[in-house]
């Protein structure tokens, strides 16, 4: 242990923070979304219904509906986006631990 230099993981360690933070917001940023979108539409729902032209109706339904698929198609690819960060940070991590090293601190690493 004493060829070790401090601070030789830390750089490694701020990336995989700022990795699992920007994974955390886009999560809440998901979720808020498409709760709020889903409030504004039982806001609105009696406007769209008071709609008499049956061809615009159409279309503002269709859009909304597609609104709230592309939430849901979104939220389906969120496990490989996590699983993706799980990975990025093992192998970060391992990288990082890999590269203190030999002989006087100033080692190959890992691989």
């Amino acid at each position: 242990m004493r060829f070790r230099k401090k601070g030789q993981v830390g750089a490694s360690v701020g990336a995989i923070l700022t990795l699992i933070m920007g994974v955390g917001i886009a999560i809440l940023v998901l979720i808020f979304t498409s709760v709020m979108s889903a409030q504004v539409y039982q806001n609105v729902e009696s406007d769209i219904n008071a709609i008499t032209d049956n061809t615009t109706k159409g279309y503002v339904l269709s859009a909304i509906e597609s609104g709230f698929q592309a939430y849901e198609t979104t939220g389906n690819y969120m496990p490989i986006l996590v699983l993706a960060v799980i990975i990025t940070i093992v192998l970060g991590l391992i990288l990082s631990v890999g590269r203190v090293g030999a002989i006087g601190g100033a080692g190959g690493g890992v691989l």
